[in-house]
């Protein structure tokens, strides 16, 4: 049944993506808006911000679902327009979407461990993938269930090399990485891991399990030179590393109900940063 209210898109989003899956610190869901409203059309994007409200609203959608929430930690001290607002955050943002009446949604964290998400990464990698990274953290996740991360084989060729996978990587995510390891030496596993990764025993895990390669969103500089030369390591950018995300999410809101007519996903995801070598 095709969702009519902002309250009934929220509930089918929270079926594909559990709410019981996000961290505990997370609050994902609906967080600017009315569960009451109607859904006229509904916009698709990475992150929350005032582009994408902007955009979304110019297209005609009174829904804004995105991957990345408002707030990570704690909300702005004022919600304004830009000549009021004179601090950095989402304060402008929520205004901004309560002023155009854009309702916002996120599937965040509770995404990330969703098992379309690690397929999709596998895909756009042209990889196998052989189960959740989270299940090496933590003994009691299913290998093969729900949980951050994914554990790829490449099916590139018998030997790849980290230059291919940096090139593979280069291919499928645009933006120039960061490569830390010898450009020869041989890929057999490569760890997924989209987002930011800042936990000291990451890389000693990846070691310990086999991992010869981490494709990361973004991760610590000191423990990257403290991994070598065990552990290769690709660093994709935060953003970069999450746009199939926006593709996951707009696909869960189709098969539950929305015309693919009323969905549109917005131009403005993935173009937050550049480099001199891929300027936009």
């Amino acid at each position: 049944m095709q969702p009519a209210t902002v309250g009934e898109l929220e509930e089918l989003l929270f079926k594909a993506f559990p709410r019981e899956d996000a961290e505990a610190w997370d609050q994902p869901g609906l967080s600017v808006g009315d569960r009451g409203a109607c859904v006229s059309k509904v916009a698709v994007a990475l992150d929350q911000n005032v582009e994408a409200v902007l955009e979304a609203a110019e297209a005609g959608c009174n829904v804004l679902v995105t991957h990345h929430p408002p707030f990570i930690k704690g909300g702005p001290v004022e919600f304004g327009p830009a000549a009021q607002v004179q601090t950095t955050g989402p304060g402008r943002m929520v205004y901004e979407a309560a002023r155009r009446g854009v309702n916002l949604i996120a599937m965040h964290t509770n995404a990330d461990r969703a098992i379309a998400t690690r397929d999709a990464f596998a895909r756009q990698l042209g990889c196998t993938c052989d189960g959740n990274f989270e299940f090496l953290l933590d003994a009691r996740r299913e290998q093969f269930g729900t949980g951050f991360g994914a554990i790829l084989l490449p099916d590139w060729e018998a030997r790849p090399s980290l230059r291919l996978v940096a090139q593979v990587c280069l291919k499928a995510f645009g933006g120039d990485p960061r490569v830390w390891g010898d450009p020869e030496r041989t890929v057999n596993r490569i760890a997924f891991l989209n987002g930011s990764w800042n936990e000291p025993e990451l890389y000693d895990v990846c070691v310990r399990d086999g991992i010869d390669c981490m494709v990361v969103g973004e991760t610590r500089y000191h423990g990257c030179i403290d991994a070598q030369p065990y552990l290769s390591i690709v660093e994709l950018g935060h953003d970069r590393s999450e746009l199939a995300l926006v593709d996951v999410i707009e696909q869960a809101i189709i098969e539950g109900g929305v015309d693919a007519e009323r969905v549109v996903k917005l131009a403005c995801s993935g173009r937050n940063w550049w480099t001199p070598g891929t300027e936009r």
